[in-house]
């Protein structure tokens, strides 16, 4: 990969910004322990640009400690690094110093979220807060591809349920690419978010089962 190549990966990366503890995240180092994991990982690696084009996203679902985060950046990543030059960043000029000679490039734009973090980012407060949740929640619905990460993990109210599903909703209709992971069952999910968002969820990705051990937890 030349310099340039290497600027915009890492500008791109820069902008889905993935949680620190997954920011090497990448399908060599995901050791899958069960069949489900290695199939698992084989489905993602074979999700591909076209995939995006399509609108067609994934669903990792399975108990807590099964790599279903790690694999969905780890998605992103081999996406990026196959081809650079198809990724960009959206900037928001509202919240960003103008720098005149930055250089911005165009192309799928890439968004993780912590479904939880998310929501609390939209909650009320100052009016700086306001803004960026503001511009976190438009990233949510508008970017290319988007990594809602922990979807049910959120306390269950009418606010969480209709923010989810402006977001869910949005881009179930505008056929944007979405990785969803979720330690709930179809039945919990439902409980949890209602049969709107779920039905939505189940008809826009592919259903990845990611079952195995807890691997935060040290074998004796």
């Amino acid at each position: 990969m030349n310099g340039d190549g290497k600027k915009r990966l890492d500008i791109c990366w820069r902008y889905f910004n993935p949680p620190p503890r997954l920011a090497k995240a990448s399908f060599d180092n995901y050791i899958p322990k069960t069949k489900a994991q290695q199939a698992a990982l084989e489905t993602c690696k074979e999700y591909g640009l076209m995939d995006i084009k399509q609108g067609k996203g994934l669903f990792l679902f399975g108990l807590f400690g099964t790599g279903k985060t790690h694999l969905a950046v780890a998605t992103v990543r081999g996406l990026m690094e196959s081809a650079p030059d198809m990724f960009g960043e959206r900037v928001n000029h509202d919240l960003e110093l103008y720098e005149p000679d930055r250089e911005t490039y165009k192309g799928y734009c890439c968004s993780f979220f912590s479904t939880v973090d998310l929501l609390d980012a939209m909650r009320p407060g100052s009016e700086a807060k306001q803004r960026h949740g503001e511009w976190l929640f438009h990233r949510a619905k508008m970017d290319d591809l988007v990594v809602l990460d922990d979807i049910g993990a959120e306390k269950a109210t009418d606010w969480v349920a209709e923010r989810l599903y402006a977001i869910v909703d949005v881009r179930y209709r505008m056929k944007r690419a979405t990785i969803f992971t979720s330690n709930c069952s179809e039945k919990q999910l439902q409980d949890q978010l209602g049969g709107r968002i779920v039905s939505r969820i189940y008809e826009m990705t592919e259903q990845v089962p990611v079952a195995g051990p807890d691997h935060r937890r040290k074998m004796a």
